[in-house]
């Protein structure tokens, strides 16, 4: 949904990554509207294994994201090092169910959880990339109309080896 890129928070003085809507992408509404959705998912999300959102703007027509700097490999990264020992995996898993605890109970589905999604840091796990998200939202209105229209009913989403 985006390239990601280190950048300095001239304003907080501060390394962040700033998710950048591609132009091919930023031209269609549906998949602005995605970029968008995920924005407000991690917004509405605090929890420290999961990527903080400080940040949503629009600069001569290009969306973005800037988010927390981390510093770290992915899951898959690591795994292609071989297995983890189990403290560690056991550790990580608990870190990785405890943020999707958090987000499911504030009523948002992450629906691409999988080794490159997860950051493995030196504080532990970190849940990202929130790009397929849905919101379940209580009223089933807004939110429900826009989900659909974006993943059309039936549609099967997600990285496939992960679902």
């Amino acid at each position: 949904m985006g390239e990601v890129y280190k950048a300095l928070d001239t304003r907080l003085d501060r390394i962040v990554a700033v998710k950048v809507l591609p132009d091919h992408i930023a031209k269609r509404d549906e998949l602005r509207a995605r970029f968008e959705r995920e924005a407000r998912a991690v917004a509405s999300l605090n929890h420290p294994n999961i990527c903080t959102l400080h940040d949503i703007g629009n600069q001569d027509g290009t969306g973005y994201i800037v988010m927390e700097y981390l510093e770290g490999e992915t899951l898959a990264e690591r795994i292609k090092r071989g297995a983890l020992p189990i403290d560690q995996a056991l550790r990580f898993a608990a870190q990785i169910a405890d943020a999707l605890d958090r987000a499911h109970r504030a009523g948002v589905l992450h629906r691409d959880v999988k080794p490159q999604n997860i950051i493995l840091t030196r504080d532990g796990a970190k849940v990202l990339d929130f790009g397929l998200a849905k919101s379940m939202s209580n009223s089933g209105t807004a939110e429900d109309t826009v989900t659909t229209a974006l993943t059309g009913e039936g549609t099967v989403l997600g990285t496939p080896h992960y679902m």
